[in-house]
């Protein structure tokens, strides 16, 4: 009996699960074009295919805790994608390269996802200010992925790399590049290739803080990051 129990309870964790999933896509693309302010409960069941009372179900917290859910599943996704890409960076290279590596997976996760994007330049505060968000599983993520930004940049300031600033001020003026490079793509039509949008921001971004003579060292480098090497690539 007990294990008959167990058994139902798992399918209905499992079904739970899935429908908080399919409800999350369907509720950022709404966000996404409608905005929080705009967006009703009942247009997300019928992007959805589902039901208002399984949405409730769901999700008890309604619209609130829904939008938390897409925050907390893409942030962590996206920490996540940036942050092994950086690791793969710098056992290929060094600090620099896992800043570079780190922002180019960054830039792809958000290229893959433009409801994302809509949702976060639309609804959220600029990347470069502080770190209080709409809840506290947004803070924390900010607070993480801003965290490794800074001590990156500290590391490549050590390691004689970027010149010697403050590096937490570095790492907001470099957030509210990136900032800046994905709204532009956005706003152009997001033709251009993820590869495209991240070499150019990482070009800015080491004319920004590298010392002259680490920028003149990388711009001859015949085996540049493969985010940079994209660039030289065809549109």
């Amino acid at each position: 009996m007990a294990a008959r129990r167990g058994k139902s309870d798992t399918l209905r964790k499992v079904r739970a699960g899935a429908y908080r999933a399919v409800v999350r896509v369907a509720a950022e693309r709404v966000f996404s074009q409608a905005g929080f302010a705009g967006t009703r409960v009942e247009q997300i069941a019928k992007a959805a295919g589902v039901s208002v009372g399984t949405i409730y179900r769901a999700y008890p917290g309604k619209k609130r805790e829904i939008y938390r859910d897409i925050h907390v599943h893409r942030g962590t996704e996206v920490l996540g994608r940036a942050q092994a890409a950086g690791l793969r960076g710098f056992q290929r290279g060094d600090i620099l390269d896992a800043i570079v590596e780190g922002i180019g997976a960054m830039v792809e996760y958000f290229v893959e996802h433009p409801d994302y994007l809509r949702i976060v330049l639309r609804e959220e505060k600029a990347w470069a200010q502080g770190p209080a968000r709409q809840s506290a599983a947004q803070t924390v993520m900010w607070n993480e992925g801003v965290g490794g930004t800074v001590e990156g940049i500290r590391q490549a300031v050590a390691a004689g790399l970027l010149i010697d600033d403050d590096p937490d001020l570095m790492a907001r003026t470099m957030v509210a590049m990136e900032h800046a490079h994905l709204g532009y793509w956005l706003e152009s039509g997001g033709r251009e290739r993820a590869g495209v949008v991240a070499a150019r921001l990482c070009r800015q971004v080491l004319q920004a803080f590298c010392r002259p003579e680490v920028l003149a060292t990388r711009s001859n480098d015949k085996t540049p990051s493969p985010v940079l090497a994209e660039a030289r690539r065809p549109a």
